[in-house]
């Protein structure tokens, strides 16, 4: 299983948006604008983090303080949280549904989780 996720993340690197670009990040499926390059952020050291969940699913995802083309599809839950502290909602393209990532809230802030690969620049 380690190693079907080492494949998943080198694969998900290639394809994935990178720093270097500037301007908006649109949804992969609709091209509806999600985020910008801009609002990029470190939670846990890191702007880029791979975690797998329960389901032994692994994901890519980027760190950012806003997402405004995002919707919400959940109530907020805390178990299984991949930042500790933070309560997390899964996070869909607010045009399509497609699934791009988690919001995370705690009580002094937010910021989004969003699959990396389900990103592109416009």
């Amino acid at each position: 299983m380690l190693a079907r996720i080492a494949r998943e993340a080198e694969r998900d690197k290639r394809s994935a948006p990178t720093s270097g670009t500037r301007g908006a990040l649109v949804c992969i499926a609709c091209e509806h604008e999600i985020t910008d390059n801009a609002q990029r952020i470190d939670m846990a050291g890191a702007h880029e983090h791979t975690f797998v969940n329960p389901a032994g699913h692994a994901f890519r995802i980027g760190c950012f303080g806003a997402a405004p083309g995002c919707a919400h599809l959940s109530a907020e839950e805390t178990a299984f949280s991949w930042f500790p502290g933070w309560a997390w909602r899964v996070a869909l393209c607010g045009r399509c549904g497609a699934h791009l990532g988690w919001g995370y809230r705690n009580a002094g802030g937010q910021f989004w989780g969003l699959i990396l690969v389900a990103l592109r620049h416009a």
